[in-house]
């Protein structure tokens, strides 16, 4: 879940994003796994979901191995935006970190590549 002041608007990279609210330092804790807000199930468990629970949250599943558990966020942070050049680091699985200063209203971003074990099906990767 994110854990810094943010808010989800509009993203000029795609769709929505997380925007800070206030300056965070590099090296600050933006994201950090909590189980309350963070779903981890199996991908038994995610094929036995009613078809339409399965549609709603897929686009938003990760994978850190390869046939391992999946995680769903359930906040904004699963809004965070790709970019090659990411201000977020999580190559920590289960922690996300500021790799430099970021201003207000500047959006969040991340490297999928980082926490995900397979992004051959994210044609923009």
């Amino acid at each position: 879940m994110i854990i810094v002041p943010s808010e989800l608007k509009k993203s000029g990279i795609h769709g929505f994003g997380i925007f800070a609210t206030e300056r965070i330092t590099k090296g600050s804790k933006v994201w950090e796994f909590n189980p309350i807000f963070d779903v981890r199930l199996t991908e038994q468990e995610f094929e036995q979901l009613p078809p339409s629970v399965k549609q709603e949250i897929e686009h938003h599943l990760y994978q850190p191995e390869n046939g391992g558990v999946l995680y769903y966020e359930s906040t904004i942070g699963k809004y965070m935006n790709h970019s090659r050049e990411p201000n977020v680091d999580f190559t920590e699985v289960g922690i996300g970190w500021a790799t430099r200063d970021i201003a207000p209203g500047e959006e969040l971003t991340c490297d999928y590549r980082h926490f995900m074990a397979d992004v051959s099906h994210i044609p923009y990767l």
